[in-house]
């Protein structure tokens, strides 16, 4: 449980991956992910309920873990996502 703890708040073991989606947290991902259905910064902030701050954040982390440098190029480096009602925003 601890451990689930630690990786929600983006805690990583030693020796995880430190590039590509395997390195995302949980927020960068689901940050990224909303980003990547064309959702903006004000728009994925207002429904997770964050500062647009903190989206431009967690992008710039995303980005610089996938190797991108565009929001366009989001799609191609995020492997789908499974189904989960519950995680879709707004």
């Amino acid at each position: 449980m601890a451990e689930d703890l630690l990786h929600e708040g983006g805690a990583r073991r030693a020796g995880a991956p430190r590039t590509g989606p395997q390195a995302l947290t949980d927020s960068e991902r689901r940050i990224a992910g909303l980003a990547a259905e064309g959702r903006t910064n004000a728009e994925i902030a207002a429904a997770l309920h964050l500062a647009r701050r903190t989206v431009e954040i967690h992008l710039t982390a995303a980005y610089r873990k996938l190797g991108i440098t565009r929001r366009t190029q989001l799609p191609a480096a995020l492997p789908p996502a499974p189904y989960n009602p519950a995680a879709r925003a707004g």
